[in-house]
């Protein structure tokens, strides 16, 4: 009701009869309670409880809501999510201050709010994550539309503080078609992976939910939980590849090679599965299983055949982040009792350039007690020798990449021609890889080149097989 002064108030009205027992009709008394305030405090958390305190937008919750089923049925056509995360915004954070941050994600959530018709609904999920749910979408190529519309709103100049800033977002998009039995968390875990898979094709990106995207997500969480008992479960061996000696074609070296058997997925490529360590931190746990491995089954080789062959592993660029490091490789050796100088250890450019004063001291720490040292796949990164030559390294491994070319490309002689010349100009020894032609092993020895490994010399295979 109105009050005279004309405020609008909230009564609780409440009626009791006088006799309760006697007959109708009879007098009653009605009392007023002013609710107003007690209205006000539930409309408040009510409001606290489906939208954010940042921006006002709605919140997940809400967004939820919208997305599930029952909701989308009332509504015709498809509907379309945009899962929209500002690309690098944690720069912003860090490099600015919490409070411009805050105030860049409103300035955004102000924009999609006015880029969208009513309709349809902008919420913020957290941090720097939106969502945009678009009703009566009719096709793909709407949903774009969309996107599109937003994407000047999203990319625009703003200034905040006194600071003019260039903002960029990866969107992922899902379409739901009114038969579409997903809940709304289903979908926003959907649209959440395909902002991934943009954000894997660089800045301000979108991309499409697909089944085979989710797939490959559910494989790559398997795998990752797989990954830590693989170990333990015998699941992990070592393949040997031999390195010989072009002088004298004797097998001077074994490189040892991680493989993977998964007891549902059967053979896991190298690449995938050391990349999937590397960003799980179980490249520790991987890598002192190998080593331990390859240097017992190598201890063992050389006694059955009286042989003083070397083992060379790689070292991941995680492996640098780790304290533990050195003392752990040097335990293993102790452990299994293989020669320091028979281990050479491989590291690539990128590695030892992700920063070089702490991979310099690691690897002073590991010559110190007699490791010998390599450069992977030289040739491949932004290094010159120069660089190089201010790490403890011993050995130079040129790219197979050129290697192929030996025979048919002039480009490809001049280049392993140099980094011969350079590096035994500085008593480096020169591996090749990648020989699988004659051809390229007759040329390497008119080089002077050192090694040389590649299938024409031997193919990686289990310690058994060997000799």
């Amino acid at each position: 009701m109105n009050r005279p002064d004309g405020r609008r108030i909230w009564l609780s009205l409440s009626c009791h009869p006088l006799n309760p027992d006697g007959d109708q009709p009879q007098a009653v008394v009605i009392s007023f309670t002013d609710i107003t305030q007690r209205r006000a405090v539930d409309t408040r958390l009510e409001h606290e409880a489906t939208h954010d305190a940042l921006t006002g937008l709605a919140n997940r919750t809400v967004a939820i809501n919208r997305l599930g089923p029952p909701a989308r049925n009332h509504r015709c056509g498809h509907t379309a999510v945009l899962f929209i995360d500002l690309d690098n915004f944690k720069v912003i954070n860090d490099s600015l201050g919490h409070s411009i941050g805050d105030r860049v994600l409103q300035v955004i959530g102000s924009r999609l709010s006015h880029g969208i018709s009513p309709d349809d609904l902008v919420a913020r999920l957290g941090g720097d994550e939106f969502v945009v749910i678009a009703a009566g979408v009719t096709s793909p190529d709407e949903a774009l539309e969309l996107v599109s519309h937003l994407r000047p709103e999203l990319a625009g100049p703003l200034t905040v503080a006194g600071r003019r800033l260039h903002i960029d977002a990866s969107i992922g998009i899902v379409i739901a078609g009114p038969g579409d039995d997903r809940t709304g968390e289903d979908l926003l875990r959907d649209a959440d992976l395909a902002m991934y898979q943009a954000k894997t094709q660089g800045r301000g990106q979108h991309a499409f939910f697909d089944v085979e995207l989710r797939e490959r997500t559910q494989r790559r969480l398997q795998l990752e939980q797989d990954l830590r008992d693989a170990p333990g479960n015998g699941q992990l061996w070592l393949a040997y590849q031999p390195i010989v000696d072009l002088r004298t074609g004797h097998t001077t070296a074994f490189e040892g090679l991680l493989r993977w058997t998964h007891p549902h997925y059967g053979t896991i490529a190298p690449l995938e599965f050391i990349e999937l360590a590397e960003e799980s931190d179980l490249i520790n746990l991987v890598s002192d299983h190998m080593l331990r491995t390859a240097t017992e089954e190598t201890v063992e080789l050389r006694a059955r055949r009286n042989a003083n062959v070397s083992l060379t592993v790689n070292l991941s660029a995680r492996q640098f982040d780790d304290p533990h490091l050195v003392p752990n490789i040097r335990r293993t050796l102790d452990t299994t009792r293989f020669p320091p100088n028979a281990l050479c250890m491989e590291l690539t450019e990128s590695a030892l350039l992700r920063d070089p004063t702490v991979a310099a001291r690691t690897l002073a720490e590991l010559r110190d007690f007699g490791v010998h040292l390599a450069i992977d796949d030289f040739g491949t990164g932004y290094s010159s020798l120069a660089q190089l030559l201010k790490l403890p390294v011993d050995t130079l491994k040129i790219d197979k990449s050129f290697t192929t070319g030996l025979g048919t490309s002039k480009d490809a002689q001049a280049i392993i021609t140099s980094i011969i010349a350079m590096a035994h100009a500085v008593d480096l020894t020169v591996v090749a890889e990648g020989v699988e032609h004659p051809l390229q092993l007759d040329i390497l020895r008119q080089l002077d080149c050192d090694l040389a490994q590649g299938y024409h010399l031997g193919r990686p295979t289990a310690a058994h097989n060997l000799w």
